[in-house]
């Protein structure tokens, strides 16, 4: 069911006239369902710096967004041709017409926001910028970042409930983990139980690394059998409602040698005392320094990444996302923003790798998990 969430909207619209924008260009599914709270195939809209929403849709679609929406602005088309001819016209106008209040930025020039990330493809960007020549196209972050980085109570239980999905997941895994399995298999059984429990999808394939290919820094579901003495990381992203989950685990089937015990223990002290650092002011930086320093005092430094956390909401990596943009290593975490805690793997050659990956609330006491999961 499409609904306006018009706090939201009205937020939006101050931050574009800060920011010198006449408008946001919405093609993803997680700003659309962040002011609409709906999920469409290819989801189309224009939010105006003021005014209401613009919606794009396909003929066949008319009837059911009406029914919805008997009031709202609504530009239908027949083909994808008409459909950019509509978003042509609609930038047009608020270039001819922009709303007074918006501060124009350093270059002098009125901009138009678009999301800039994993999930815009970049034909469609320049499409864009071909079919809107008249329009100065930027990145929507210093809107966008600034709304959806601290995330309100609906929200944050919306969140718990896919951790709670991505744990049981995790159970199914903890339980078939054995010698001769194979990760598909694993992989298999843990999707059919999530999505049993109400997850979506994933929002980035799961990782079920076993033995050597638990040093990667991203992962795959290894094809190769387990054995005694492998180590595995699990890592499960389930989706509940377009919001994201990230839980993972690190295992040794059989009993640990020393180094990975060593390797064990270091991460969880690692992931501890970092969850207790995350308070409003403290920076990805900062963390990264705590796990640098207990690296170092457990003769690990050589091994330490830096980018334990991340910021995680309706997007899997949302502002502080360092490992990707190093300039979010400053950012201040805020109170209520939603952040993962273990995000680096601590790898040794020949040995393997460690995870152990929860989302936290920020909160002046420290991260709260969002749910529990033993380590």
């Amino acid at each position: 069911m499409i609904r306006i969430n018009y706090d939201r909207l009205r937020k939006a619209q101050q931050l574009m006239k800060e920011n010198g924008m006449v408008g946001i260009m919405i093609m993803n599914h997680d700003d659309y369902r962040y002011f609409f709270g709906d999920v469409r195939v290819q989801p189309r809209a224009i939010i105006p710096a003021e005014g209401e929403p613009v919606f794009i849709i396909m003929s066949s679609e008319e009837e059911e967004m009406r029914s919805q929406l008997p009031d709202a602005q609504i530009k239908v088309s027949s083909h994808v041709g008409e459909q950019m001819a509509n978003v042509r016209k609609t930038f047009l106008s608020l270039y001819e017409n922009p709303p007074g209040g918006i501060i124009p930025p350093p270059d002098g020039k009125l901009h138009v926001g678009m999301q800039m990330w994993f999930h815009t493809p970049a034909f469609l960007v320049d499409m864009f910028r071909k079919t809107n020549s008249q329009a100065v196209l930027v990145p929507s972050d210093p809107v966008m970042d600034k709304l959806r980085m601290v995330k309100d109570p609906g929200e944050i239980e919306i969140m718990r409930k896919a951790q709670s999905i991505a744990a049981s997941g995790m159970l199914k895994a903890k339980e078939m983990l054995r010698p001769g399995i194979k990760g598909h298999e694993i992989a298999t059984e843990v999707i059919y139980t999530m999505m049993k429990n109400g997850a979506e999808g994933t929002s980035t394939p799961i990782h079920i690394n076993i033995g050597l290919q638990s040093n990667w820094v991203h992962g795959k579901v290894s094809k190769d059998p387990v054995k005694e003495g492998h180590m595995v990381v699990i890592d499960l992203t389930p989706q509940f409602e377009g919001y994201c989950a990230n839980l993972a685990r690190t295992y040794v089937v059989g009993t640990p040698n020393d180094m990975q015990q060593k390797l064990m223990d270091t991460y969880k002290e690692i992931h501890e005392v970092t969850r207790k650092s995350i308070r409003p002011g403290i920076t990805v930086y900062e963390l990264d320094q705590i796990g640098k320093e207990i690296c170092t005092r457990s003769g690990l430094e050589q091994y330490h990444l830096k980018g334990i956390s991340h910021g995680i909401g309706l997007r899997f990596e949302e502002n502080p996302a360092s490992t990707i943009i190093p300039a979010h290593s400053k950012t201040k975490l805020d109170e209520n923003m939603t952040v993962t805690i273990g995000h680096t793997i601590l790898a040794v050659p020949g040995v393997g790798g460690v995870r152990f990956e929860d989302v936290c609330r920020v909160t002046k006491n420290g991260g709260e998990i969002l749910y529990s999961f033993p380590l």
